[in-house]
This record gives structure tokens, sequence and C-alpha cells, in this order.
């Protein structure tokens, strides 16, 4: 039987027993790159790199020695080194159970490598501690174990940082998501308060047009004319006052077509004699009634004679004729 230690030794110049457990590179073709040179011997085999003819030369040797934790741990290493982790961790975790210390020391460490190698740090500080406490003075599981326990740290720190970074980028989001919506409610009430103002710019001046439409029909004074044609006229007159000149007629009365001015027939609201005769206009207007009524009751025209005769008996101081009533028959000749 070979020696373990000699085994061992060609073993642990691989990355099987490296002391520090960087992540590992990407796949490599070890035996592709290794020359076509066929090993008898496993261990040959092993020692040119050839780890696949390696591999299966310690599993055919397993096949009459099936409990032989030594081979356990070759085939491990085997598999270690063409990077099949898993199937590595299972040979070295059969070597420790089954091994003597020095063996099971050996597979606790080739158990913390192939678990660095798989991402399960914590599981790779537990096989270093394993290893330490079977032998204590193992300078490689001490240095990867402290080496595991940075890389921990390091990966903590490292995530609470991206943690923190994802932290701070929500707030930002949600903080810029919160200035939107604000930006939009700004928005929303100023074009509410730009419609609001609008509609009642519209009501101003719908109640400013309503009351310039009441202003133009209202007559305040009574006195036949609106305030609005008093106030603009072109003889304007007062619209609170119906007789604006007190000749004692209404405004409206003397501006009788309500175009406000002074037109033939009509006298001047804003001067109480309008023909300057000494007689104001109402008194005037009152007269030429009163005469208009004489002449309505004389309304018969009088034959030349009767003119005559009226005349005459107005010059003598005589009564004039009476009129006849209505309906009777005038008489030709003399009436007394």
């Amino acid at each position: 039987m070979f020696d373990l230690r000699w085994i061992l030794g060609v073993l642990l110049t691989s990355n099987a027993y490296a002391q520090t457990p960087v992540p590992p590179p990407p796949p490599a073709q070890a035996e592709a790159a290794q020359p076509t040179k066929t090993y008898d011997d496993p261990y040959d085999a092993y020692g040119a790199g050839a780890f696949e003819q390696a591999l299966n030369g310690f599993v055919q040797e397993q096949v009459s020695d099936p409990d032989n934790p030594e081979l356990m741990l070759h085939i491990g290493s085997a598999n270690y080194e063409l990077r099949n982790y898993a199937e590595a961790e299972k040979s070295f975790q059969q070597a420790y159970l089954r091994g003597d210390d020095e063996i099971r020391a050996q597979a606790a460490y080739n158990l913390g490598n192939s678990s660095f190698r798989q991402g399960k740090l914590e599981e790779a500080v537990e096989y270093y501690k394993k290893a330490l406490e079977i032998n204590e003075n193992d300078q490689d599981a001490k240095f990867n174990l402290e080496y595991t326990r940075d890389e921990i740290r390091r990966r903590v720190e490292e995530a609470k940082k991206q943690n923190q970074e994802r932290q701070e980028q929500q707030e930002q989001q949600n903080q810029q998501g919160q200035q939107d919506q604000q930006d939009q409610q700004d928005q929303q009430d100023q074009q509410n308060q730009q419609g609001q103002q609008g509609q009642q710019g519209q009501q101003d001046q719908q109640n400013s047009q309503n009351q310039q439409e009441k202003g133009s029909e209202q007559d305040s004074d009574q006195d036949g004319l609106s305030d609005a044609q008093e106030r603009s006229a072109a003889n304007p007159t007062d619209p609170l006052n119906p007789d604006s000149d007190q000749d004692g007629l209404p405004d409206g009365a003397e501006d009788a077509n309500r175009n406000g001015q002074v037109d033939p027939g009509e006298s001047d609201p804003n001067k109480a004699d309008s023909d300057g005769d000494g007689v104001p206009d109402g008194q005037e207007q009152n007269q030429g009634g009163a005469q208009g009524e004489q002449q309505e009751t004389s309304g018969e025209e009088l034959s030349p004679e009767e003119a005559q005769r009226y005349l005459q008996n107005l010059q003598e101081g005589k009564p004039s004729r009476k009129r006849s009533g209505s309906g009777q028959r005038r008489h030709s000749g003399k009436d007394w």
C-alpha cells in the first residue's frame, strides 16, 4: 500500500489543499490541455494533471476496496480538480466519517474548500473549525478560516451597502413620485383656479350685462324716459327728477320721440321756458289745451253774414250768437 503521507503530498500540491480558497476561475478543460498520454497508475496521472484518468483509476481501485477512506479522499481530490465540487464533497464526507484522525482532518479541510467553492461560506467555516479541532496546528486551516470569515464580513458589508443604496434609491423614487404627484396636484389646482376665475369672470360679465340691461330699462323717476336714455342723451336730463327744468312737464313729455334731443314741436326738458316768451312750457301747454277746447266748442263755421254780425256784436258789447245744439237745424234768418 502506498504511504499515506506520500499520497497526500502529491494530492495537496493541488487546489484541494490550497491555502487561499479564492473563488474558482471559469471551468477549465483540464484533460484537453494535457497530452493524450495514457497513465496506467492513477497517482501518476494525478501528478501529471490528467485528473480524469486519475479519477477513473481511483474509482476502479475502489471497486475492490469500497471502504477505503484513502481512496475516498483521492476520488474527492480528483473531482475537486475537475471542479465537480458537489461530487468531491460527497467523497470527502465519506472519508471524514470512516478515516482516522489524520484523514478526517484532511477531509474536513477539503470539505471547507469544497463548500467555499460552492458559495456555502458558513459551512466552510464549520469544516475549517472541525479540522482545527482535530489538528490545532494546521496553519492552512487557520488561514482559510480567517480568510473565509473576512469574506463573510466583506459580503455582509457589501450586502448592507447594496441594501442602503437600494433604500436610498427607493426613497428618491418615492420622493420623486410624491413630487410628481404634488406637481400634478398643483397643476390641477391651478387649472381649477383658472376655471373658477374664468367662471367668475363670465359671471361678473353676465352680471354687468344684466346690470347694464337693467339700467337701460330702469326709469327711476317714472318720467317716461329710462335712466340710461336720460344719461346718454345729447341733451341729458336728471334720471332721478321727473321734471328736470321744473316747468310742470315731465321730461318724457317734452322729449316726445325719446331721441334725447329737442326736435321741432318739442320743448326743452332742461329749460322751463323753451321759447323765451316768459311763460313756462307747462303753462303754455295748458293754455294751448284750453284754447283748443274752446275752438272745439265753436267748431261750426259762420256764414259771411253771421261773421259780420258776430264782429259787430262784439264791438257793441252784445252777446255773441250761441251755438245751436247738436243735431239742431241751423236757421238761415235772424235768431233774435
